[in-house]
């Protein structure tokens, strides 16, 4: 059992590392009970280290990993996602729109060649993806890109949503929580997917299972707003059982 100084430095590293710390996943990396787990979150929280959310935390300022260093985290989670969502939900004709994130970007590197479909998307990196895709017709929102979430973001990037009625949204998230929806990082982010959600005609979040139970600050919108999730199969399954009560379907990926 490590010291009380040596876990909450463990905890900070953790932080630092993921972007976010899960309560529940704690006590067996730590060697003690989830009580203490949250105490030591409460008093790092207090001394301003960290921000508590439900379910557990995230940096005492709203930033996260570097676009790169994210892209290997949960790498296998985020390519079962990637396909389970393409294979269920993606069929040829649709008008999509794609939010940013890095299981977004790895479900648009996996699309069939063949795909006939129009794009929207407000990450640069999702529309480079899909450029060398025939079939697809790709559209790139038009605005300033913002530096952390490397999405577009402002008026122009919403007000597109006025002139458009996609098929099916595919949104990232950095949390997924049953009571506080699906929440986000940075304001500006979230505007431009809230607008992406109110337009189409079904919505899916691709979220790996350690955003599950957590909440950020950022509201995207309420679980129930959603239609699907799809997740791993590591996925809690009391989690995934309170989001099923407001009526979304959940998907788990293998």
């Amino acid at each position: 059992m490590a010291l009380s100084a040596e876990r909450r430095e463990r905890i900070l590293t953790l932080l630092r590392d993921d972007g976010r710390v899960v309560a529940a996943d704690l006590p067996e990396r730590l060697g003690v009970s989830l009580d203490t787990v949250r105490r030591d979150l409460d008093e790092l929280a207090a001394s301003g280290l960290l921000r508590r959310v439900r379910g557990g935390a995230l940096p005492a300022s709203p930033s996260s990993p570097r676009f790169v260093e994210r892209v290997e985290t949960e790498l296998p989670a985020k390519r079962s996602i990637a396909a389970a969502a393409i294979e269920r939900l993606i069929e040829p004709g649709q008008v999509l729109v794609l939010g940013g994130g890095t299981t977004v970007r790895e479900l648009a590197r996996r699309l069939p060649d063949d795909l006939g479909a129009t794009v929207l998307t407000s990450a640069p990196d999702v529309a480079v993806a899909l450029l060398d895709r025939p079939g697809l017709e790709v559209q790139l929102l038009g605005g300033p890109v913002h530096p952390e979430t490397r999405t577009v973001v402002g008026a122009d990037a919403v007000d597109a949503f006025a002139r458009v009625r996609p098929d099916l949204c595919l949104l990232g998230a950095c949390s997924v929580d049953a009571r506080a929806g699906v929440t986000i990082l940075h304001r500006d982010e979230a505007v431009v997917e809230r607008a992406m959600l109110e337009a189409s005609a079904r919505t899916v979040v691709l979220a790996d299972s350690t955003k599950l139970g957590t909440a950020g600050p950022w509201v995207v919108g309420a679980t129930g707003e959603l239609d699907v999730l799809v997740t791993d199969g590591d996925a809690d399954p009391g989690a995934v059982a309170a989001v099923e009560q407001h009526g979304v379907e959940v998907v788990l990926a293998r």
